[in-house]
Protein backbone atom coordinates (compact mmCIF):
# COMPACT_ATOMS: atom_id res chain seq x y z
CA UNK A 1 0.00 0.00 0.00
CA UNK A 2 2.86 2.01 0.46
CA UNK A 3 4.76 1.52 -2.69
CA UNK A 4 1.10 2.49 -4.42
CA UNK A 5 0.45 5.36 -2.18
CA UNK A 6 3.87 6.75 -2.96
CA UNK A 7 3.58 5.99 -6.90
CA UNK A 8 -0.30 8.03 -6.96
CA UNK A 9 1.62 11.30 -5.23
CA UNK A 10 4.44 11.07 -7.95
CA UNK A 11 1.41 10.73 -10.65
CA UNK A 12 -0.73 13.23 -9.21
CA UNK A 13 2.23 15.91 -9.81
CA UNK A 14 2.94 15.30 -13.02
CA UNK A 15 -1.34 15.49 -13.19
CA UNK A 16 -1.17 19.31 -11.33
CA UNK A 17 1.16 20.57 -14.27
CA UNK A 18 -0.87 18.81 -16.92
CA UNK A 19 -3.96 20.95 -15.48
CA UNK A 20 -2.51 24.01 -14.78
CA UNK A 21 -1.36 23.61 -18.35
CA UNK A 22 -4.98 22.85 -19.73
CA UNK A 23 -6.41 26.10 -17.38
CA UNK A 24 -3.97 28.14 -18.87
CA UNK A 25 -4.94 27.24 -22.59
CA UNK A 26 -8.24 27.84 -21.53
CA UNK A 27 -7.61 31.38 -20.40
CA UNK A 28 -5.52 31.85 -23.87
CA UNK A 29 -8.64 30.16 -25.62
CA UNK A 30 -11.10 32.71 -23.38
CA UNK A 31 -8.54 35.65 -24.62
CA UNK A 32 -8.51 34.89 -28.16
CA UNK A 33 -12.74 35.41 -27.73
CA UNK A 34 -12.79 38.22 -25.77
CA UNK A 35 -10.43 40.23 -28.18
CA UNK A 36 -12.47 38.89 -31.13
CA UNK A 37 -16.02 40.23 -29.72
CA UNK A 38 -13.95 43.30 -28.91
CA UNK A 39 -12.65 43.85 -32.30
CA UNK A 40 -15.04 42.56 -34.34
CA UNK A 41 -18.31 42.12 -33.19
CA UNK A 42 -18.69 45.41 -31.66
CA UNK A 43 -20.63 44.04 -28.47
CA UNK A 44 -20.58 45.89 -25.10
CA UNK A 45 -18.17 44.32 -22.44
CA UNK A 46 -21.34 42.53 -20.37
CA UNK A 47 -22.57 40.69 -23.09
CA UNK A 48 -18.52 39.99 -24.62
CA UNK A 49 -17.38 38.70 -21.50
CA UNK A 50 -20.93 36.19 -21.25
CA UNK A 51 -20.55 35.04 -24.83
CA UNK A 52 -16.72 34.28 -23.94
CA UNK A 53 -17.95 32.31 -20.85
CA UNK A 54 -20.44 30.47 -22.32
CA UNK A 55 -17.74 29.40 -25.43
CA UNK A 56 -15.26 28.15 -22.74
CA UNK A 57 -17.04 26.80 -20.20
CA UNK A 58 -14.52 25.19 -17.46
CA UNK A 59 -14.09 26.77 -14.94
CA UNK A 60 -11.96 30.07 -16.48
CA UNK A 61 -15.53 30.60 -18.26
CA UNK A 62 -17.38 30.90 -15.32
CA UNK A 63 -14.78 34.23 -14.45
CA UNK A 64 -15.66 35.59 -17.53
CA UNK A 65 -19.44 34.39 -17.05
CA UNK A 66 -19.31 35.92 -13.63
CA UNK A 67 -17.95 39.33 -14.49
CA UNK A 68 -20.21 39.60 -17.63
CA UNK A 69 -23.24 39.41 -15.29
CA UNK A 70 -21.58 40.89 -12.67
CA UNK A 71 -21.46 44.26 -15.15
CA UNK A 72 -24.87 43.89 -15.93
CA UNK A 73 -26.45 43.41 -12.59
CA UNK A 74 -23.93 46.39 -10.56
CA UNK A 75 -23.90 49.84 -11.74
CA UNK A 76 -21.57 51.72 -10.54
CA UNK A 77 -18.81 49.74 -9.76
CA UNK A 78 -15.03 49.88 -12.12
CA UNK A 79 -14.96 46.72 -14.71
CA UNK A 80 -11.57 46.15 -12.99
CA UNK A 81 -12.75 45.73 -9.36
CA UNK A 82 -15.68 43.17 -11.10
CA UNK A 83 -12.38 41.51 -12.48
CA UNK A 84 -10.85 41.41 -9.37
CA UNK A 85 -13.75 39.68 -7.09
CA UNK A 86 -14.71 37.55 -10.03
CA UNK A 87 -11.21 35.94 -10.25
CA UNK A 88 -10.60 36.19 -6.42
CA UNK A 89 -13.87 34.06 -6.14
CA UNK A 90 -12.71 31.32 -9.25
CA UNK A 91 -9.61 31.51 -8.52
CA UNK A 92 -9.18 28.20 -5.97
CA UNK A 93 -11.05 26.06 -8.46
CA UNK A 94 -8.25 26.47 -10.57
CA UNK A 95 -4.83 24.85 -10.86
CA UNK A 96 -3.58 28.42 -11.78
CA UNK A 97 0.18 29.87 -9.78
CA UNK A 98 0.22 33.04 -8.32
CA UNK A 99 1.79 34.17 -10.97
CA UNK A 100 -0.46 33.64 -13.20
CA UNK A 101 -3.12 35.05 -11.22
CA UNK A 102 -1.33 37.90 -10.81
CA UNK A 103 -0.76 38.60 -14.53
CA UNK A 104 -5.26 37.70 -15.15
CA UNK A 105 -5.95 40.35 -12.56
CA UNK A 106 -3.63 42.90 -14.19
CA UNK A 107 -5.55 42.27 -17.55
CA UNK A 108 -8.52 43.80 -15.43
CA UNK A 109 -6.74 47.23 -15.23
CA UNK A 110 -7.69 47.46 -18.78
CA UNK A 111 -10.86 46.47 -19.09
CA UNK A 112 -13.64 48.82 -20.13
CA UNK A 113 -11.05 51.85 -19.11
CA UNK A 114 -8.63 52.22 -21.81
CA UNK A 115 -9.75 52.32 -25.34
CA UNK A 116 -10.27 49.45 -27.80
CA UNK A 117 -6.61 49.65 -29.16
CA UNK A 118 -4.88 49.34 -25.79
CA UNK A 119 -7.57 46.92 -24.51
CA UNK A 120 -6.03 44.54 -27.28
CA UNK A 121 -2.84 45.73 -26.72
CA UNK A 122 -2.99 44.38 -23.04
CA UNK A 123 -4.83 41.16 -24.33
CA UNK A 124 -1.87 40.37 -26.38
CA UNK A 125 0.84 40.63 -23.70
CA UNK A 126 -0.84 38.36 -21.54
CA UNK A 127 -1.10 36.16 -24.44
CA UNK A 128 2.57 36.79 -25.18
CA UNK A 129 2.82 35.39 -21.22
CA UNK A 130 0.51 32.53 -21.66
CA UNK A 131 2.20 31.04 -24.84
CA UNK A 132 5.85 31.02 -23.30
CA UNK A 133 4.24 29.61 -19.83
CA UNK A 134 2.47 26.80 -21.71
CA UNK A 135 5.41 25.78 -23.51
CA UNK A 136 7.52 26.11 -20.13
CA UNK A 137 4.95 23.65 -18.88
CA UNK A 138 4.99 21.35 -22.11
CA UNK A 139 8.92 21.35 -22.12
CA UNK A 140 9.04 20.62 -18.01
CA UNK A 141 6.34 18.03 -17.87
CA UNK A 142 8.09 15.65 -21.01
CA UNK A 143 11.45 16.38 -19.26
CA UNK A 144 9.75 15.49 -15.74
CA UNK A 145 6.74 13.88 -15.59
CA UNK A 146 8.11 10.52 -15.91
CA UNK A 147 10.76 11.54 -13.62
CA UNK A 148 7.50 12.07 -10.82
CA UNK A 149 6.32 8.58 -11.32
CA UNK A 150 9.73 7.08 -10.76
CA UNK A 151 10.30 9.23 -7.87
CA UNK A 152 7.05 8.19 -6.37
CA UNK A 153 7.66 4.62 -7.00
CA UNK A 154 11.01 4.79 -5.95
CA UNK A 155 10.41 6.72 -3.00
CA UNK A 156 7.74 4.02 -1.84
CA UNK A 157 10.34 1.19 -1.93
CA UNK A 158 13.10 3.07 0.40
CA UNK A 159 9.83 3.93 2.82
CA UNK A 160 9.12 0.13 2.55
CA UNK A 161 12.97 -1.02 3.32
CA UNK A 162 13.43 1.71 5.98
CA UNK A 163 10.32 0.27 7.71
CA UNK A 164 11.18 -3.25 7.45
Amino acid sequence: MIITGTAFIGYLFDRFELYRMKDLENIKRALLFLKGEIDYMIASLPVAMEEVGSRVGTNIGKIFSHVGESMKNKRGYSAEKLWKESVELYKDSTYLSKEDINNLLALGTALGYLDKEMQKNNIDLLLVYLEDEINRLKLHRHKNGRLYKTLGFLGGILIVILLY
